[in-house]
């Protein structure tokens, strides 16, 4: 018969880490954790029974802290949150939190705590601070100096048909960690922003469409430079707080100058006759953003009525309904593999895995530990190294 090897823990630990994770109860562990089921864990919380060290090892992997966290004899301070909830349903603040949202946001907050032990930011990477006066125009102009933005563009090809990977690198060259969430819906959330000083985090909803997840992210950074760190579900409500109107309207104004659209949508209505779903197009290709972005924008200057804005919303969603379900099939009827090194950077970004390969160029680090950093298989370092470092 098998001896069991009990993990003699702190039952007071484990009570508090579940604490801080969204499993609420212990049914709620029981239905993430295959073999543990919430008669078991309420006996090792209440100390009438101890686990295995497996079972141990099973729990601190899904509360995402240390196995030798459960031996400290008193509980740490509660972690506080460092970001507001400002997601809202029908007006009312939306509290609930995934387990897959918030592991997340754990491995994000993981990384960058990572990225400080190799990289060092100086003043040139501090977010402008802005009077807390500062107006929508004098907020986006001050990010748009900030990271030397010059748009409208004279065509696709000036960010390489990809506006969300041209404006993310442009942000990560500025310290900031734009990360993208997976596994998450988008009725949940669009995007987080977390200040820090220094290197504070951007996190995007990678199920979104490429140009909505360019508004979001400058939606985001409107919040990092009015230190008001959000969960976001952008969705452009008009019952949403005032920091969310706010933040809308920096983004579109740092994206889509009012002049220079004013300017463009003028010359695409001649062209086009009416504000269609191409005319709109051909204005968004300009500023790198979606037709929805251009409609709200003219709906916002009042270039037109809140009738023909709901009118045209209303095509416009059902062409990205249409267009979504196409993408869908489209998936399903193809295999079409995706480099690994892509799927990874496309969720971590570039600043972090960039100072890690720094570190190890720098011979701070052994070639093993950073593999460990990145959590990186070895044979993935080549490609992923040469996509970092000349980009």
């Amino acid at each position: 018969m098998a001896v069991k090897n009990y993990a003699y823990i702190n039952k007071d630990i484990l009570l508090w880490a579940r604490g801080e994770t969204p499993f609420s109860t212990p049914h709620d562990v029981e239905s993430r954790i295959k073999g543990i089921s919430a008669d078991k864990l309420i006996s090792w919380e209440n100390g009438t029974d101890i686990p295995s060290i497996t079972q141990a090892k099973q729990l601190a992997k899904a509360y995402k802290v240390p196995l030798a966290c459960f031996y400290l004899s008193a509980p740490p301070e509660k972690r506080v949150k460092r970001y507001t909830d400002r997601r809202t349903i029908n007006g009312a603040v939306y509290y609930e939190t995934s387990y897959e949202l918030w592991s997340e946001i754990n491995r994000i907050t993981t990384n960058r705590d990572k990225l400080l032990e190799y990289a060092e930011f100086d003043d040139t990477y501090a977010i402008p601070t802005i009077d807390e006066n500062a107006s929508v125009i004098e907020t986006a102009n001050a990010l748009r100096k900030f990271l030397g933005l010059h748009s409208p563009f004279k065509s696709k090809s000036s960010y390489k048909d990809s506006a969300f990977n041209y404006f993310r690198n442009i942000i990560e060259h500025h310290g900031i960690l734009v990360a993208q969430i997976s596994g998450v819906p988008l009725s949940e959330m669009k995007g987080l922003s977390i200040y820090y000083e220094p290197c504070p985090i951007i996190a995007i909803n990678n199920k979104d469409f490429e140009r909505a997840k360019v508004f979001s992210l400058f939606h985001e950074l409107a919040h990092l430079i009015r230190r008001s760190s959000s969960l976001c579900l952008i969705d452009l409500d008009e019952r949403s707080d005032d920091e969310e109107k706010t933040c809308d309207r920096i983004a579109a104004e740092t994206l889509i100058p009012e002049a220079d659209f004013r300017a463009i949508a003028d010359e695409a209505l001649l062209r086009y006759g009416e504000w269609s779903s191409l005319c709109l197009q051909n204005i968004g290709d300009k500023f790198g953003v979606s037709s929805l972005s251009v409609l709200l924008r003219l709906n916002e200057l009042n270039i037109i009525a809140m009738p023909e804005y709901q009118r045209i919303y209303k095509l416009l969603n059902e062409e990205f309904e249409v267009k979504r379900e196409l993408i869908e099939k489209a998936r399903k009827g193809k295999n079409i593999p995706i480099h690994y090194y892509v799927k990874y950077l496309n969720q971590q970004g570039y600043l972090f895995p960039r100072a890690v390969f720094n570190a190890h160029a720098r011979g701070d680090i052994t070639y093993g530990e950073m593999c460990r950093t990145l959590n990186v298989n070895s044979s993935h370092i080549g490609k992923m190294e040469q996509a970092v470092m000349f980009t």
